[in-house]
């Protein structure tokens, strides 16, 4: 597979009650926000918002089984959340290759989280993979 500049890959996802407990069971993360209500209402959220994690493991998928794939390694991400995500909310995640570098094996990408029209969270990734599967 060669990657190039403008290569895509593309998830939707829902995350349900359940992967919310799951999450929080195995982040030991009971951060109110994530997990009452009431307490995400009061500052003015329509109820508990999906925790970033759970989001950024979307992008671990597309990062790790489409670009760059199986033979690439994350060396960075950066992450920008916009809007909250909420539980039940039907939203995808789109990775694009920005640049390629054959001389050392780095690809970056820019990534978006939609949940329709609205923008969930944006960010980069840089991966290095084996040379002879980019084209600059």
């Amino acid at each position: 597979m060669t990657i190039r500049v403008g290569d895509r890959a593309s998830r939707s996802f829902v995350v349900n009650a359940a992967t919310m407990r799951w999450f929080q069971e195995v982040a030991e993360d009971t951060s109110r926000i994530h997990c009452d209500s009431a307490f995400a209402q009061a500052r003015g959220y329509r109820d508990v918002v999906v925790y970033g994690g759970i989001m950024l493991a979307h992008l671990s998928h597309l990062v790790g089984m489409k670009i760059p794939g199986p033979d690439g390694t994350s060396i960075g991400w950066s992450v920008k959340f916009h809007n909250p995500l909420y539980v039940d909310e039907p939203a995808e995640i789109t990775l694009e290759v920005a640049n390629v570098s054959a001389a050392t094996g780095v690809i970056e990408g820019k990534f978006s989280i939609m949940a329709g029209q609205k923008k969930v969270a944006t960010g980069t990734t840089r991966s290095v993979v084996p040379r002879d599967q980019l084209h600059e």
